[in-house]
């Protein structure tokens, strides 16, 4: 499995996440208005969750590692 290694692997694994979190947001209200699919609400809500939790653990460990320096030129 591939583990991000710089501060923007992290932030575009947030990045993705977030967007999923969001898709299962949408879906779990409009299931919840759908008579015939209201018994999947919990299981959108639950997964749209996980994905955000995923979402602000990648943000924080973007948060705690350097951010990218500028190469060094007068070598």
């Amino acid at each position: 499995m591939y583990e991000p290694k710089t501060r923007q692997d992290y932030l575009a694994t947030a990045s993705r996440h977030l967007a999923k979190a969001v898709q299962l947001a949408g879906a779990a209200e409009s299931a919840a208005y759908n008579p015939d699919h209201r018994r999947k609400t919990a299981d959108y809500a639950a997964a749209g969750a996980l994905h955000a939790d995923v979402a602000r653990s990648a943000a924080a460990i973007a948060e705690a590692l350097p951010k990218d320096a500028p190469e060094d030129t007068d070598a």
